[in-house]
């Protein structure tokens, strides 16, 4: 590459593009990627199927900061916001730390004690919507502490897709704001929509300034306040600093000019992990009858395992990952990654806004907010919904677990019982202490589990005794037989011999 080719786009910075590896160039000076990749040529049609619907929402309207708590709707994916502090760039890319923390493809889900059936990677293309569209059941107010039902039918009326919520006077839009074709931040070619969740629809695109990558898109904030934008921005720049196997990537942090509002918005730029959420693969499941059959419970312990290690990897960089679900891992191949960084925040945060859901979220983060503890305590409640029908979750046993004797589960695995009972205590003082600690016995269990199915004993390794010493024989030198020395045979003196 020509040094001219090498000099950075930015027209205030007098810095040059520094090769990162793997096609990822990130300038030395201002610490962002080029717009449009030096020497590419632009692109030359769009990735996905055109005939999208009409963009379009409006954007103008501020999020409360009150705690999720309060609300009885998941509202994970936003992401907090402190209106401290300045930042005048639109646009922040950040290059990871290079601290990896393991190696990118393990491929050891399971813990060597169980298979766990792989999930093939599908091609990104095939995941877009050919029509995006929220059901009525699952439209609901996006503001934290309302989460009132919106865009209902009424009689033959079919619900709006776009309005204000009757309840708080919140706007809300199911409409896709980008479409097929469509360039973000003059360097993201979108394909279109994947999914909707808590801050509109998720996107997929094609990275062309890095070697053609497919990424995701996510809504940042939905507010036209720029002060708001950019300090939110500046705040979540440590996500892209994590850098972890079981961890969704994050690349970059850009603005989009909403051709029909006029406003700016924000959208998070991920790495795309292609597979099947857990909440996916519980639901396929079913008995002959059509009823949810749920997962073994080895299955389910493995995916524990892997989440537990996630999380433990957060909270060793002082961070909470806050809402730990079914919805929010996914499983691509043999491996289990967290894709839903929108809730993590650091442990000592008190100004953001909390966000959890409800009959997974602990019971004290409405009173003291969330901690490590909260943390492990989703991990057990997903544990659980994943391994019997687990009625009332989020109402009746919202902060309990249903009698044993009526689980079938519980009855055959008491030390898994155990482990969900300590995992969901009440208290956070009587969980487990850490990360690595919960995913120790919950590597037991799954190991009595793994016993009880097979017939044969799957024990491990003490971590207070070694191995019983064996000594192979006993005695230093055999026994002496006959004429015979330590060094072996000698001669006898005779007639014409000298002695030995």
């Amino acid at each position: 590459m020509s040094e001219e080719r090498r000099t950075c786009q930015r027209p205030d910075c007098a810095g040059a593009y520094e090769d990162m590896g793997g096609g990822e160039l990130y300038c030395d000076t201002c610490g962002l990627a080029p717009v449009v990749s030096p020497g590419a040529k632009p692109a030359s049609g769009p990735v996905g199927s055109a005939g999208s619907a009409p963009t379009g929402i409006n954007g103008g309207a501020t999020r409360s900061s009150s705690q999720s708590a309060r609300s009885r709707r998941s509202v994970s994916g936003r992401l907090s916001r402190s209106l401290s502090g300045k930042s005048g760039g639109r646009s922040v890319s950040v290059r990871g730390s290079g601290s990896a923390s393991g190696p990118s493809g393990r491929g050891r889900l399971g813990a060597g004690l169980v298979v766990v059936p792989q999930v093939p990677r599908p091609d990104p293309r095939a995941m877009v919507l050919a029509d995006p569209e929220v059901p009525e059941r699952k439209r609901y107010c996006s503001r934290s502490d309302c989460g009132a039902p919106v865009g209902r039918a009424r009689g033959e009326r079919p619900g709006r897709t776009e309005g204000f919520c009757t309840k708080c006077g919140h706007p809300y839009s199911f409409v896709p704001k980008l479409r097929a074709g469509d360039i973000v931040h003059g360097q993201y070619e979108v394909a279109g929509c994947l999914a909707h969740g808590g801050l509109g629809w998720i996107y997929l695109a094609v990275d062309r300034a890095v070697s053609d990558r497919w990424v995701v898109l996510k809504g940042l904030l939905d507010t036209g306040d720029q002060d708001a934008m950019a300090a939110a921005i500046s705040e979540r720049r440590f996500l892209a600093e994590i850098e972890h196997a079981g961890i969704v990537r994050i690349y970059n942090f850009v603005e989009h000019l909403d051709q029909r509002t006029g406003s700016l918005d924000g959208y998070i730029v991920m790495e795309y992990v292609g597979g099947k959420s857990l909440k996916e693969i519980a639901n396929a499941r079913r008995t002959p009858d059509g009823r949810r059959d749920p997962l073994p419970v080895e299955q389910a312990c493995a995916y524990g395992i892997e989440a537990l290690e996630a999380l433990g990897h957060l909270h060793s960089r002082n961070l909470l990952y806050c809402d730990f679900k079914v919805d929010n891992a996914i499983q691509t191949e043999d491996q289990l990654k967290l894709i839903d960084m929108g809730a993590v925040r650091r442990m000592d945060d008190e100004e953001s806004a909390i966000y959890g859901t409800v009959g997974y979220q602990a019971p004290e983060v409405a009173d003291i907010g969330p901690s490590a503890a909260s943390d492990l305590y989703t991990v057990g409640r997903t544990l659980a919904v994943l391994t019997f029908d687990f009625q009332g979750y989020t109402t009746v046993y919202a902060d309990s677990l249903p009698d044993p004797d009526t689980i079938e589960v519980f009855r055959r695995y008491e030390s898994f019982y155990r482990f969900l009972v300590r995992a969901t205590d009440p208290d956070p003082a009587r969980r487990f202490a850490s990360a690595q600690e919960m995913a120790d016995q919950l590597t037991g269990v799954l190991r009595e589990v793994v016993s009880l199915s097979t017939g044969q004993a799957r024990p491990a390794l003490s971590t207070l005794f070694g191995p019983e010493v064996r000594v192979m024989d006993t005695e230093l030198f055999p026994a002496l037989d006959g004429e015979v020395s330590r060094l072996g045979a000698r001669a006898l003196p005779g007639p014409g011999r000298p002695p030995a």
